[in-house]
């Protein structure tokens, strides 16, 4: 089934203000859209004498987990745009900047961090910054900023639960909307308008979840996003690969019985070859085309793990802690 076919079954339960019985998971999924309203109105606003004059000599994105996910996806929207300034646009983990990415005079850099908690995120902005780089801090509302960040965007509230879902889709309004503009923030308006897929609708689809996820280009890190949300919400050992990659070794590891989600994309030669449960599409060539297919994901990835019985909520933090960065351990989106 596609993102197309998923959004013709929908209720439109995002005006229902009654969230008795859901999840937090699912209540940060139905708010994420207004979130967006108020982060793509409020970047369209701010003053071009906060941000060096000519513009980046290259942009690099780096983060952890789901922000280096943001991160890439960032990489790749901007890449659509065929009306944007051509500057070289490099993601890469945090832990990869200074080795991959080497930030210099001229570069902006951004920071994916959810609660800069410290880590390798901020290390890397760190060395950024002493390397004469515009840094730019990305990070939940009412996070502070670091010395070592030139500028703070700020994102959606902060997150009470992971798996993060409205902090990955908001880091990536934040920054689109900065370095496309004005198209940009009118396309994440539209964006506004998607019908909220129906719950029931698919945990039918979903089943118990696959095994693999596979994807090419946007449709790879889709996969790998919805890799992850499997992993945090259903604990399932989900594997995530490129089209390509995928064809050169890990086929031989599965099976017929094992359960494949393609994230498809038009231009993926791999398409007829890869023998999917379920298919989600991803339609148009405008830079945010692929953001349906990820909001199909987060949803089907709670529907997984609802059919499972598991309790997405499990990584709930208290309400008295959750406006305050802290450490879980290591480093997360």
């Amino acid at each position: 089934m596609t993102t197309e076919n998923l959004n013709r079954n929908v209720t439109d339960s995002d005006s229902d203000s009654d969230t008795a019985g859901m999840t937090v998971v699912e209540q940060t999924m139905r708010a994420q859209k207004n979130q967006w309203r108020e982060i793509a109105t409020r970047v369209s606003t701010l003053e071009s004498r906060d941000f060096p004059h000519g513009g980046p000599k290259r942009i690099l994105f780096f983060g952890l987990g789901s922000s280096y996910i943001a991160a890439k996806l960032c990489q790749l929207t901007l890449k659509r745009d065929r009306t944007r300034r051509r500057v070289p646009i490099i993601a890469c983990p945090s832990t990869h900047v200074g080795l991959d990415a080497q930030p210099g005079k001229g570069d902006w850099v951004f920071a994916f961090t959810h609660r800069a908690s410290g880590g390798p995120t901020i290390q890397a902005l760190e060395l950024a910054d002493r390397l004469g780089a515009f840094t730019v801090q990305v990070s939940a509302q009412g996070v502070e900023q670091h010395l070592c960040a030139q500028y703070l965007l700020p994102t959606t509230p902060l997150e009470r639960v992971e798996p993060h879902t409205a902090a990955v889709t908001g880091a990536i309004c934040a920054v689109t909307s900065l370095l496309l503009g004005d198209k940009c923030v009118e396309e994440w308006e539209a964006l506004q308008s998607l019908p909220t897929p129906s719950l029931d609708l698919c945990r039918r689809r979903a089943g118990k979840g696959p095994q693999i996820l596979v994807g090419e280009w946007e449709g790879e890190w889709l996969a790998r996003e919805g890799a992850l949300k499997l992993m945090e919400m259903a604990r399932l050992p989900v594997r995530a690969f490129g089209s390509e990659e995928f064809f050169h070794g890990p086929m031989f590891s599965s099976t017929d019985k094992d359960s494949v989600w393609h994230i498809s994309l038009p231009k993926d030669p791999r398409n007829d070859q890869i023998k999917s449960s379920h298919q989600i599409g991803v339609f148009g060539s405008s830079p945010l085309a692929w953001m349906p297919a990820l909001l199909e994901l987060q949803w089907m990835a709670l529907a997984t793990a609802l059919n499972n019985g598991v309790d997405p909520d499990l990584n709930l933090r208290p309400e008295s802690s959750s406006g305050s960065p802290m450490a879980t351990g290591s480093e997360r989106a």
